[in-house]
């Protein structure tokens, strides 16, 4: 599947990596009885992730790093639960 350009960036997703979205997509359908479709779907999840996130992915698939972070609330003000 081809989804459309994002900022000049064209993705081009193997099957393999469609399959989540594919489902949403025919659970959207049945629930709701309406969806974005399969490319609205990918744009929607790859426009909510933040850097932090990426970082995060990045850091357990490639560099194998496991160790518990910091995780500081929008506001950037620290308290117990960022613990």
């Amino acid at each position: 599947m081809e989804a459309p350009p994002v900022d000049g960036l064209p993705l081009v997703l193997p099957a393999h990596l469609t399959a989540n979205f594919e489902k949403a997509d025919r659970q959207l359908l049945e629930s709701y009885g309406s969806s974005p479709g399969v490319a609205g779907l990918v744009r929607l999840w790859v426009a909510c992730g933040t850097s932090r996130e990426i970082q995060r992915e990045f850091e357990r698939a490639v560099l194998d790093i496991r160790r518990k972070t910091l995780n500081p609330p929008a506001s950037g003000e620290f308290d117990e639960d960022c613990l």
